[in-house]
């Protein structure tokens, strides 16, 4: 039976049941030492303690999601009223005690370390999400992406999925092959070769409709993968500029 490494944390990236971090209460070593444990176990998720909120704990999420795609499950009071913002930070999911551990289980199972981070459907945006995200609109259901000025253009149906999973796991570092395997169908071949291209040709639409500044929404991280770099949100009601003219 596959085994799970589960490191369990509190807002301030201090682990519990650990001996204390090099650098006492240095709040850069004490990351350094979250980050560095999360290396040498090679960690399955992050269990983050939150049933005493301090205000810390989507810069927690935030601060884990710049520098790992392992999945956060966040442990919360029901009556925490910041469970949303947790899950727009990176989180995959929020529980309240007791917990069922099949239910944890579930949430966090080994993706299978060489694939990287596989998140519950019931985190990501469905596929009709319309998103917003610095001054753009994406329509994934009519392909359609609109720039801060109005203007618009169309994207083939990988560019749509690629971009609508990219803006929609904001911060989160995805390898080519994670991307590939989740917005699907499965393509053949390299991974990289496959995705590459289509990460190229929405970081020239996003240039059009927005200069350098749209180009650079979509970040490479050498070895690793690919990340985008402003958070968004679902837009409610879905709305397009006027045509016409």
């Amino acid at each position: 039976m596959a085994t799970s490494t589960v490191v369990v944390a509190r807002a301030d990236l201090t682990i519990a049941g650990a001996l204390e971090a090099p650098g006492g209460s240095d709040p850069a070593q004490i990351e350094n030492h979250f980050f560095k444990t999360l290396d040498q176990y090679q960690a399955d998720a992050v269990v983050l303690d939150l049933i005493v909120p301090h205000g810390q704990g989507v810069a927690a999420i935030r601060r884990i999601r710049q520098r790992s795609a392992v999945p956060i499950v966040v442990i919360c009071s029901p009556e925490d009223e910041s469970m949303s913002a947790y899950r727009a930070a990176g989180a995959v999911a929020c529980m309240s005690p007791p917990i069922d551990p099949m239910r944890l289980k579930e949430v966090f199972r080994p993706a299978g370390r060489s694939n990287g981070l596989q998140l519950p459907a019931d985190a990501m945006p469905s596929a009709t999400d319309t998103l917003t995200f610095s001054g753009f609109v994406l329509q994934p259901g009519e392909q359609r992406l609109i720039g801060p000025n109005g203007a618009e253009l169309a994207l083939s149906a990988v560019e749509s999925r690629v971009l609508q999973h990219l803006a929609g796991t904001p911060g989160v570092v995805w390898p080519a092959q994670a991307i590939a395997e989740a917005v699907g169908p499965a393509e053949s071949g390299d991974a990289d070769q496959a995705i590459g291209p289509v990460i190229a040709r929405l970081r020239k639409k996003l240039g059009t409709l927005a200069g350098p500044a749209g180009q650079r929404l979509i970040k490479t991280e050498i070895g690793r993968g690919y990340m985008f770099a402003a958070e968004a949100v679902p837009a409610w009601p879905a709305t397009s500029p006027a045509r016409g003219a």
